[in-house]
């Protein structure tokens, strides 16, 4: 028997959903009508009540009498209670009618989908009106779903739909490309998209899309987007410039980046993302060089150490007095060698002893 349920005006499409979930209030999974009958046997000792059973039967009566109410979030919250401690065909159907009742398309179509192939697994079953009603809802949301092809540059750039990140779909999008669906994951940071080109499929409405890559700017796109296919995203991100921070030990030192001047330190200065030849110097110092690699977006620092630079030892007195004796002691040597008829004896010295030249 099939009991009449009153419910409130409501726009057209939320009343075929209310009247769905009557049918199903009628037929609860833990209602009666789904028991097997009782074995004709002399009666037995009564059995032990399972709390989690019982706890899972007055979520789904909670549930049920929500949806009565038009609670379509607080009735999915029962229902979703319900199912976590004992999962059943039919309370994944009462989940999906509340996801689509709230406009969640892309997640209540994967619900119905859950549903089915539990139905199909013979573990749990529905009804034949809700299998019905089911594969009914999955035709309904194919035509209320948006799909955009995006392509984006650079490639493993990030992509976050109302501050979800995205669900890899299980099929392709046309023409083999890959398919993303938004909405399905809890919120989070966006995730690399799959390939420079993909389909993104969504629920209509508003949306807001992020785009991000390390060193580039984000790109944010906030848009209505209406069911069907929508046009084309074509999307680039702008390389941020590096920032080079350089300073040195002692002031006044001046900076020459890529045979550019930049005066004295500390300097800050932005350029695209490479390599760059840095030279930081000051008179009386020693100069200091460094070939820094640089990123998109990121700050590197440089700090020079330029310490005191020494004389050159041509430059020291003490150096040239010794050259002038070395000179000297060269040109007596070589005179005797021009000159050997001419050789002496160096001295007797105070000790009476002399040494011949050969």
């Amino acid at each position: 028997m099939i009991h009449r349920i009153e419910m409130p005006p409501m726009r057209a499409r939320a009343g075929k959903i209310l009247l769905a979930t009557a049918l199903v209030m009628v037929c609860s999974p833990f209602s009666s009508a789904h028991a097997k009958p009782p074995p004709k046997t002399p009666a037995a000792p009564e059995k032990q009540v399972d709390p989690i059973r019982e706890e899972a039967t007055a979520a789904f009566k909670e549930g049920t009498r929500l949806v009565g109410e038009t609670k379509w979030a607080e009735a999915l919250t029962s229902f979703e209670r319900a199912q976590s401690l004992v999962p059943h065909a039919i309370t994944l159907f009462n989940v999906g009618v509340c996801e689509r009742a709230l406009g969640r398309y892309t997640v209540a179509r994967r619900t119905f989908t859950a549903s089915l192939a539990e139905h199909e697994s013979k573990r749990t079953v529905l009804p034949q009106r809700l299998e019905q009603d089911a594969r009914a809802y999955l035709n309904e949301m194919a035509n209320l779903l948006v799909r955009v092809q995006v392509t984006v540059k650079p490639e493993a750039t990030s992509l976050a739909v109302d501050g979800r990140p995205l669900f890899l779909g299980e099929k392709k999008g046309e023409g083999g490309v890959a398919l993303v669906i938004a909405g399905i994951l809890p919120p989070g940071k966006g995730k690399t998209v799959p390939a420079a080109t993909f389909d993104l499929e969504m629920d209509f409405g508003r949306h807001v899309l992020t785009f991000s890559r390390p060193g580039h700017s984000d790109v944010i796109i906030a848009k209505d987007f209406l069911a069907g296919r929508a046009r084309p995203l074509n999307i680039s991100l702008d390389e941020l410039p590096a920032t080079i921070e350089i300073s040195a030990d002692q002031p006044g030192a001046i900076v020459t980046l890529a045979g550019r001047d930049f005066g004295p330190v500390p300097v800050t200065i932005q350029r695209p993302a490479g390599s760059y030849s840095i030279v930081v110097e000051k008179k009386g110092f020693v100069t200091a060089q460094a070939l820094l690699d640089v990123r998109a977006g990121e700050v590197s620092n440089y700090r020079a150490k330029l310490p005191v630079e020494k004389p050159a030892i041509t430059k020291q007195w003490w150096f040239w007095t010794i050259a002038a004796g070395v000179v000297a002691g060269a040109s007596v040597g070589a005179y005797f060698i021009a000159n050997p008829q001419e050789r002496a004896s160096i001295g007797e010295g105070s000790l009476g002893w002399k040494v011949e030249l050969p």
